[in-house]
Protein backbone atom coordinates (compact mmCIF):
# COMPACT_ATOMS: atom_id res chain seq x y z
CA UNK A 1 0.00 0.00 0.00
CA UNK A 2 1.03 3.42 -1.42
CA UNK A 3 2.22 5.92 1.98
CA UNK A 4 -0.06 8.70 2.14
CA UNK A 5 0.65 12.07 0.27
CA UNK A 6 0.10 15.09 2.46
CA UNK A 7 -0.51 18.25 0.29
CA UNK A 8 -1.79 21.41 1.54
CA UNK A 9 -2.52 24.44 -0.47
CA UNK A 10 -2.38 27.81 1.56
CA UNK A 11 -2.16 31.40 0.06
CA UNK A 12 -0.73 34.94 1.29
CA UNK A 13 -3.21 37.14 -0.85
CA UNK A 14 -7.07 36.24 -1.68
CA UNK A 15 -8.18 36.21 -5.17
CA UNK A 16 -4.68 34.20 -6.48
CA UNK A 17 -6.93 30.59 -7.68
CA UNK A 18 -6.28 28.63 -3.92
CA UNK A 19 -9.40 26.89 -3.90
CA UNK A 20 -9.77 26.24 -7.64
CA UNK A 21 -6.34 24.91 -7.47
CA UNK A 22 -6.65 22.33 -4.89
CA UNK A 23 -10.49 21.31 -6.14
CA UNK A 24 -9.11 20.76 -9.53
CA UNK A 25 -5.17 19.15 -8.16
CA UNK A 26 -7.64 16.83 -6.30
CA UNK A 27 -9.40 15.57 -9.32
CA UNK A 28 -6.12 15.40 -11.30
CA UNK A 29 -4.70 12.96 -8.52
CA UNK A 30 -8.09 10.68 -8.57
CA UNK A 31 -6.42 9.39 -11.25
CA UNK A 32 -3.85 8.17 -9.49
CA UNK A 33 -5.84 6.86 -6.44
CA UNK A 34 -8.06 7.81 -3.68
CA UNK A 35 -7.99 11.43 -3.07
CA UNK A 36 -9.48 13.05 -0.01
CA UNK A 37 -9.80 16.75 0.01
CA UNK A 38 -10.11 19.05 3.47
CA UNK A 39 -12.12 21.99 3.03
CA UNK A 40 -10.31 24.30 5.65
CA UNK A 41 -11.39 27.24 4.89
CA UNK A 42 -14.29 27.80 7.02
CA UNK A 43 -14.91 31.58 5.91
CA UNK A 44 -16.38 30.54 2.63
CA UNK A 45 -16.45 26.56 2.19
CA UNK A 46 -15.60 26.92 -1.73
CA UNK A 47 -14.33 23.33 -2.19
CA UNK A 48 -17.03 21.97 -0.18
CA UNK A 49 -19.80 23.81 -1.75
CA UNK A 50 -18.88 23.10 -5.58
CA UNK A 51 -18.34 19.57 -4.61
CA UNK A 52 -22.48 19.59 -3.56
CA UNK A 53 -23.01 20.91 -7.12
CA UNK A 54 -21.92 17.99 -9.35
CA UNK A 55 -20.24 14.35 -9.08
CA UNK A 56 -16.17 14.77 -8.87
CA UNK A 57 -13.77 11.46 -8.10
CA UNK A 58 -12.87 12.08 -4.64
CA UNK A 59 -13.93 12.71 -1.38
CA UNK A 60 -14.47 16.47 0.23
CA UNK A 61 -14.62 16.70 3.93
CA UNK A 62 -14.25 19.07 7.17
CA UNK A 63 -11.52 18.92 9.26
CA UNK A 64 -13.80 17.32 11.93
CA UNK A 65 -14.80 14.72 8.73
CA UNK A 66 -11.01 14.00 7.68
CA UNK A 67 -9.79 11.45 10.19
CA UNK A 68 -12.42 8.64 9.30
CA UNK A 69 -12.24 9.59 5.68
CA UNK A 70 -8.19 9.40 5.12
CA UNK A 71 -7.70 5.38 5.56
CA UNK A 72 -7.18 4.06 2.58
CA UNK A 73 -6.46 7.52 0.71
CA UNK A 74 -3.26 7.53 -1.63
CA UNK A 75 -3.63 12.05 -1.35
CA UNK A 76 -4.84 14.22 0.97
CA UNK A 77 -4.88 17.55 -0.41
CA UNK A 78 -5.97 20.13 2.44
CA UNK A 79 -7.41 23.49 1.11
CA UNK A 80 -6.12 26.05 3.94
CA UNK A 81 -7.06 28.91 5.25
CA UNK A 82 -6.32 32.28 3.44
CA UNK A 83 -3.54 34.10 4.76
CA UNK A 84 -1.95 31.75 7.68
CA UNK A 85 0.50 33.74 10.15
CA UNK A 86 4.01 32.50 9.66
CA UNK A 87 3.48 30.11 12.68
CA UNK A 88 0.91 28.66 11.09
CA UNK A 89 2.54 28.02 7.47
CA UNK A 90 5.49 26.67 9.16
CA UNK A 91 3.08 24.17 11.13
CA UNK A 92 1.88 23.13 7.54
CA UNK A 93 5.62 22.74 6.46
CA UNK A 94 6.34 20.41 9.16
CA UNK A 95 2.95 18.13 9.00
CA UNK A 96 2.84 18.25 5.10
CA UNK A 97 4.89 16.69 2.39
CA UNK A 98 4.27 19.88 0.33
CA UNK A 99 3.12 23.07 0.98
CA UNK A 100 2.00 24.58 -2.32
CA UNK A 101 1.32 28.83 -2.40
CA UNK A 102 0.18 30.19 -4.83
CA UNK A 103 1.11 33.72 -6.33
CA UNK A 104 -0.55 35.66 -8.69
CA UNK A 105 1.62 37.47 -11.43
CA UNK A 106 1.66 41.63 -10.33
CA UNK A 107 4.34 43.21 -8.81
CA UNK A 108 2.01 43.44 -5.88
CA UNK A 109 1.59 39.76 -5.26
CA UNK A 110 5.20 38.77 -6.05
CA UNK A 111 6.48 41.00 -3.68
CA UNK A 112 4.04 40.16 -1.16
CA UNK A 113 5.37 36.34 -1.78
CA UNK A 114 9.14 37.40 -1.67
CA UNK A 115 8.26 39.13 1.74
CA UNK A 116 6.07 35.72 3.15
CA UNK A 117 8.98 33.81 1.83
CA UNK A 118 11.86 35.74 3.70
CA UNK A 119 9.84 35.65 6.81
CA UNK A 120 9.58 31.77 6.52
CA UNK A 121 13.62 31.64 6.08
CA UNK A 122 14.04 33.43 8.87
CA UNK A 123 12.01 31.15 10.93
CA UNK A 124 13.70 28.02 9.41
CA UNK A 125 10.23 26.47 7.84
CA UNK A 126 11.11 26.53 4.45
CA UNK A 127 11.52 22.41 3.42
CA UNK A 128 8.03 21.56 2.31
CA UNK A 129 7.00 24.94 0.58
CA UNK A 130 7.01 26.18 -2.99
CA UNK A 131 5.22 28.79 -5.24
CA UNK A 132 2.87 27.91 -7.90
CA UNK A 133 2.09 30.65 -10.37
CA UNK A 134 -1.45 31.40 -11.36
CA UNK A 135 -4.07 33.44 -13.24
CA UNK A 136 -1.42 33.71 -15.65
CA UNK A 137 -1.90 35.55 -18.88
CA UNK A 138 -2.83 32.93 -21.42
CA UNK A 139 -0.83 34.19 -24.20
CA UNK A 140 3.01 35.71 -23.38
CA UNK A 141 5.51 34.88 -21.07
CA UNK A 142 4.17 37.05 -17.83
CA UNK A 143 3.72 33.73 -15.77
CA UNK A 144 7.19 32.59 -17.04
CA UNK A 145 8.64 35.69 -15.95
CA UNK A 146 6.99 36.10 -12.46
CA UNK A 147 8.02 32.22 -11.78
CA UNK A 148 11.90 33.58 -12.76
CA UNK A 149 11.64 36.83 -11.17
CA UNK A 150 10.78 34.64 -8.26
CA UNK A 151 13.37 32.05 -8.47
CA UNK A 152 15.94 34.89 -8.46
CA UNK A 153 15.14 36.02 -5.53
CA UNK A 154 15.81 32.30 -4.21
CA UNK A 155 12.25 31.06 -3.65
CA UNK A 156 11.21 27.14 -5.16
CA UNK A 157 8.78 28.03 -7.78
CA UNK A 158 7.16 25.06 -9.88
CA UNK A 159 7.58 25.10 -13.40
CA UNK A 160 4.19 25.25 -14.42
CA UNK A 161 2.42 28.13 -14.72
CA UNK A 162 -1.70 28.05 -14.21
CA UNK A 163 -2.99 30.40 -17.06
CA UNK A 164 -6.63 32.29 -16.31
CA UNK A 165 -8.78 31.31 -18.19
CA UNK A 166 -12.34 31.68 -18.15
CA UNK A 167 -12.90 27.46 -17.79
CA UNK A 168 -11.88 27.77 -13.82
CA UNK A 169 -14.98 30.47 -13.73
CA UNK A 170 -17.23 28.10 -15.79
CA UNK A 171 -16.19 25.18 -13.29
CA UNK A 172 -16.84 27.06 -10.13
CA UNK A 173 -19.99 28.47 -10.95
CA UNK A 174 -21.20 24.71 -12.20
CA UNK A 175 -19.33 22.76 -10.10
CA UNK A 176 -17.05 19.61 -11.22
CA UNK A 177 -13.66 19.66 -12.66
CA UNK A 178 -12.60 22.38 -14.88
CA UNK A 179 -11.93 19.25 -17.52
CA UNK A 180 -15.58 19.09 -17.80
CA UNK A 181 -16.71 21.89 -18.19
CA UNK A 182 -18.05 22.93 -22.34
CA UNK A 183 -15.45 25.50 -23.10
CA UNK A 184 -13.28 25.97 -26.10
CA UNK A 185 -9.95 26.34 -23.62
CA UNK A 186 -10.92 23.81 -20.95
CA UNK A 187 -8.29 20.90 -22.25
CA UNK A 188 -5.61 23.57 -21.92
CA UNK A 189 -6.75 24.70 -18.40
CA UNK A 190 -6.56 20.83 -17.69
CA UNK A 191 -2.83 20.37 -18.80
CA UNK A 192 -2.02 23.56 -16.12
CA UNK A 193 -3.34 21.33 -13.32
CA UNK A 194 -2.11 18.19 -14.61
CA UNK A 195 1.53 19.40 -14.94
CA UNK A 196 1.43 20.52 -11.22
CA UNK A 197 0.01 17.26 -10.06
CA UNK A 198 2.78 15.61 -11.66
CA UNK A 199 5.09 17.63 -10.02
CA UNK A 200 3.95 17.61 -6.86
CA UNK A 201 4.16 13.61 -6.90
Amino acid sequence: MSKLQRIAITSEKGGVGKSTLAFNLAGTLAEKGKVVLVDEDERVQSVLQWSELAPVPFTVVTPEGAEGAVKGARFLVVDSEGRPAVEELIELAQTFDQVLIPCGVSRLEIASTLKLWQKLVAAGGTEAVKVVITKAPPVGRVGQDARDALREAGVPCLDTVVRRYAAHEKAAEQGGLVKDVKDNKAEEAWSDIRGVAWEVM
